[in-house]
């Protein structure tokens, strides 16, 4: 359940949020299962925060701070998260058809189930992330490092991994028909 008084402090605006924040450093936020479709959040500091099944689909949250944030579940339908701090993020079951997440850091991401059909996740950092059984369908890879990432029984068919650094990845049971691999470096 959403914290009320967190809500209404993030509909002030991301300065006041991320003022809260920096002087409320030990708070946990709690925005459990909100609407906060189209809104612009970059550049918001939800470090740690929970925001699983919250719908952000529309938004911009492109350099927002989600370093360990739980969005399980979250809807993040068209959403921009370019060059996003995601590192050790939980994404488990989350929409992510359609977003961009081009040059964000996902290392060690839980995405296990997530749906990220055409995802862009060119020059991203994968770096350890889950993509358990997640639909990566026409997801853009390039650039990606996707160092001992683990694509166990996921679908990968159409997704685009040209250039990308795949040393170390699990692909066991997943489905990689007419995926692109020109210059993919598999590596030792």
């Amino acid at each position: 359940m959403a914290d009320e008084e967190q809500m209404a402090l993030l509909k002030q605006g991301v300065r006041v949020w991320n003022d809260w924040r920096r002087d409320n450093a030990q708070v946990i936020p709690s925005l459990v299962g909100v609407d906060l479709s189209h809104i612009d959040l970059s550049q918001a500091d939800f470090q740690t925060a929970d925001l699983s099944g919250s719908d952000f689909s529309g938004d911009n949250l492109s350099g927002a701070n989600l370093h360990q944030a739980n969005l399980s579940g979250a809807n993040l339908t068209g959403a921009q998260l370019t060059g996003d701090d995601l590192i050790e993020a939980k994404l488990r079951g989350a929409n992510l058809i359609g977003a961009d997440l081009s040059g964000a850091d996902l290392s060690a991401a839980n995405l296990i189930g997530a749906n990220l059909i055409g995802v862009d996740l060119s020059d991203a950092n994968l770096t350890d992330a889950v993509f358990r059984s997640a639909n990566l369908r026409y997801a853009k890879l390039q650039r990606a490092n996707l160092t001992n990432a683990d694509f166990t029984d996921a679908i990968l068919n159409h997704a685009d991994l040209t250039d990308a650094v795949l040393t170390g990845v699990l692909l066991t049971g997943a489905d990689i028909s007419s995926a692109k691999l020109k210059q993919a470096s598999v590596g030792g």
